[in-house]
């Protein structure tokens, strides 16, 4: 038998976005090193398809600083303010609007993002490992949200997730692989 309060339920939604090459560019780099010494830098974009050779590190030391020189995306700025304005105008607890980085500290793009008048909730994972923002994402899902979105740059981010989402089936989820440029 079908309750009216099963039909009422609203969804809890949320939305998650990636920042670095997602969101916005900025000047910063990924290290590669090897033995001690650097072999290589990577932008977020390359390091996103980069694959680690054995006896590689990596030195993310450009992510825990202001940004240098940030380029917002703004098709994917734009959806981020429509979901927070969504967020605001729902009932308390039915959406929930988060920018998950792999940067250790969340403070630069939180005052990046505060200049552009966006009070955005920033998580930072200190993490590359794709693993961590699936799991993010499914302590959310175990809490009671029922639809996700997703948007980041990285392949290997994407299908985490996704991978993580098949566990789900009830869950209705949008992966979104971002490969946009700054306008």
């Amino acid at each position: 038998m079908i309750k009216l309060t099963d039909i009422l339920k609203e969804r809890r939604v949320l939305s998650v976005f990636d920042f670095d090459d997602t969101l916005a560019k900025a000047d910063a780099w990924i290290y590669v090193q090897k033995g001690g010494r650097t072999i290589k830098k990577l932008d977020p974009a390359e390091f996103a398809v980069y694959d680690q050779n054995p006896g590689e590190t990596f030195d993310f030391k450009d992510f825990d600083k202001k940004l240098q020189n940030p380029r917002v995306i703004k098709q994917n700025i734009e959806l981020l303010k429509k979901q927070l304005d969504k967020a605001r105008r729902s009932s308390r607890g039915a959406r929930k609007v988060t920018i998950l980085t792999a940067r250790r500290l969340g403070l630069p793009v939180t005052s990046f993002l505060k200049s552009l008048g966006i009070n955005a909730y920033v998580v930072p994972v200190g993490s590359s490992d794709p693993k961590v923002k699936a799991d993010w994402i499914e302590k959310q899902i175990n809490n009671g949200y029922d639809t996700v979105y997703f948007m980041d740059d990285s392949p290997k981010n994407t299908k985490a997730v996704q991978k993580m989402l098949r566990r789900y089936p009830k869950v209705k989820s949008i992966v979104k692989l971002i490969k946009e440029s700054t306008t």
